[in-house]
């Protein structure tokens, strides 16, 4: 970031690109190829610091005629205006100052010499709509991410406080890697610092499908509920688990014999499931009996084994022989789905979706654990609590009911849900579509944001995009971004946690070094310490009252 200060404006901008030309190239066109290699030498060592030709690339990003007239750059700066280091004052006047209310600092400006000031982000204009983080893995996405979501948590205790009859803010994070839920590791996996929803403990409740990691680490077990998938799921996950297209055409004729001849309705997946090796599973645990015992009762067959000869015979009655083998070596694809922790009577999904449209529930964080890599798990969950999620709102909605909380998702590896194929039939999709005006947004967080569909990107209204390097990645991460061109410079060349964020929740484009969330957890504690501290002498007082 430099300053450019012209006749009437004073000038922000951003070096996107510099260069030097070398002396020989300049003196080769000044003096053609028919003059002496000896001579041209002799004038390259004398003249070479007079005919260098040096330029640097600038993005105009902003203009100042004073302190309170600041504006986007619409003009140029005269000829031959200087070229000068961005002051604190400047940087204060331009981009504003930190208030500790709406607006938190977010780190430091990127500019020639280091200077002491940061620059703040609003987040109340960063929840109204949704918004992205994009980057390589390794550049800080989850820190940022932690620092935004502990940004919301304050925002939204400061309005409480402030404005108690002010919508409550809940988050939603998908958190894959256990970053948000636990601890924050550095790049070789090493504990960096708490994640947000440890420091913020009273204000979180955490969720996991891994068994171990709930008994160790004090976290809720989430179980799924198989009945609740639908047909679309399976599209969804059928790269992951390998399903071929013809196992996916047939899938609603499969799903039909099972529902309607087999009579299993609501559990028409464990008919996909069920067979010799699954019963054996299923036997292993209590929850595993009871399913077993219910289907097979259903269905009128004594065991798996039964049950799995009689839906192939149907199959290949009905369809043909083709679907019918489809059937047999496809479903031995879906045999994982029984490592997963299931239910068939909790509703933890329910749990978890009334929290957050709560005013008095909890932020939530779903932590994968030990099956950070099992992405149809995270799919499974990911999409069963989206559903139930937009379900229950609309579901409001038509009773003319409000939401009472406004909703923040934080989406981990958003291409899963939002890809170009999945977008139309991924709850995620509806939501992004339909529930922004009802009070639900998304925070998008990819390595890749080409995969994401076009129209997912048009509608995050505040960017931050870290280092990428993949060309079609650039421009995805930069579509709807002004002065996009120059900034493709940019990107490639950033370090680890520098950032360019342009948007609704920042006044102009710039690049910023990501402040040291370890730095911040001290902030967020005390802080956090202060107002409960306040809470609790508010409620001494309102009892002393009588009205508590």
């Amino acid at each position: 970031m430099i300053t450019i200060r012209g006749r009437s404006h004073k000038y922000l901008a951003l070096i996107v690109d510099t260069n030097l030309a070398s002396s020989e190239s300049i003196v080769g066109d000044l003096m053609g190829s028919d003059i002496a290699p000896h001579i041209r030498d002799v004038i390259t060592s004398v003249c070479e610091n007079t005919i260098r030709k040096q330029f640097i690339e600038l993005a105009l990003i902003a203009q100042a005629t004073s302190d309170t007239n600041v504006q986007g750059a619409d003009t140029t700066p005269s000829f031959y205006s200087s070229l000068t280091e961005t002051s604190v004052n400047e940087i204060k006047t331009f981009f504003g100052v930190e208030d500790q209310k709406k607006k938190w600092n977010i780190g430091f400006p990127k500019t020639p010499r280091r200077i002491t000031v940061e620059i703040p982000i609003d987040v109340e204009k960063l929840v109204e709509l949704s918004f992205g983080i994009f980057g390589k893995s390794g550049t800080g996405k989850t820190f940022l991410g932690n620092i935004l979501a502990g940004y919301i948590t304050l925002y939204d205790l400061m309005l409480r406080k402030t404005s108690p009859t002010s919508k409550r803010i809940k988050m939603l994070i998908f958190d894959m890697h256990s970053e948000y839920a636990l601890e924050l590791k550095d790049n070789m996996g090493n504990i960096v610092a708490d994640g947000i929803a440890k420091i913020f403990s009273g204000m979180f409740k955490r969720y996991t499908p891994d068994e171990e990691l709930a008994r160790n680490r004090g976290l809720e077990l989430l179980k799924i509920d198989y009945n609740e998938l639908s047909i679309d799921d399976f599209r969804l996950m059928a790269p992951i688990f390998g399903l071929s297209e013809a196992f996916i055409n047939h899938l609603p004729k499969y799903a039909s014999i099972i529902r309607k001849t087999m009579k299993l309705d609501k559990y028409w997946v464990w008919g996909l499931l069920l067979d010799e090796y699954a019963e054996e599973e299923l036997q292993k645990n209590a929850e595993g009996r009871l399913i077993l015992e219910e289907v097979v009762k259903r269905a009128g067959v004594r065991n798996a084994g039964e049950l799995r000869e009689r839906i192939v015979g149907i199959i290949n009655e009905k369809l043909g022989r083709g679907p019918a083998q489809a059937f047999m070596a496809q479903t031995s694809k879906l045999r994982r789905m029984l490592r997963y922790p299931y239910t068939c009577h909790e509703d933890i999904i329910g749990d978890i979706v009334n929290n957050v449209l709560s005013d008095d529930g909890y932020n939530i964080v779903i932590s994968l654990g030990r099956f950070e890599k099992e992405t149809p798990l995270y799919m499974i969950i990911a999409n069963l609590i989206a559903r139930r999620l937009r379900q229950r709102i609309i579901e409001k909605s038509e009773r003319g009911e409000e939401l009472r909380t406004k909703v923040v998702i934080f989406l981990e590896e958003a291409h899963n849900f939002l890809s170009r194929d999945a977008y139309r039939q991924s709850p995620f999709g509806d939501i992004a579509r339909e529930m922004r005006k009802k009070g639900v947004i998304l925070c998008i967080i990819d390595q890749r944001p080409s995969e994401l569909d076009p129209d997912v990107i048009s509608m995050l209204w505040t960017n931050f995009v870290f280092a990428l390097t993949n060309r079609n990645d650039i421009e995805a991460a930069l579509l709807g971004a002004p002065k996009a061109e120059l900034f493709k410079k940019v990107i490639p060349t950033l370090g680890c946690r520098e950032v360019l964020v342009y948007g609704e929740a920042i006044r102009f484009p710039v690049i910023i070094k990501v402040k040291d969330y370890k730095n911040l957890t001290s902030l967020f504690s005390e802080i956090m310490f202060n107002l409960e501290k306040e809470n609790k002498i508010l409620e001494e007082h309102l009892r002393e009252q009588g009205l508590l």
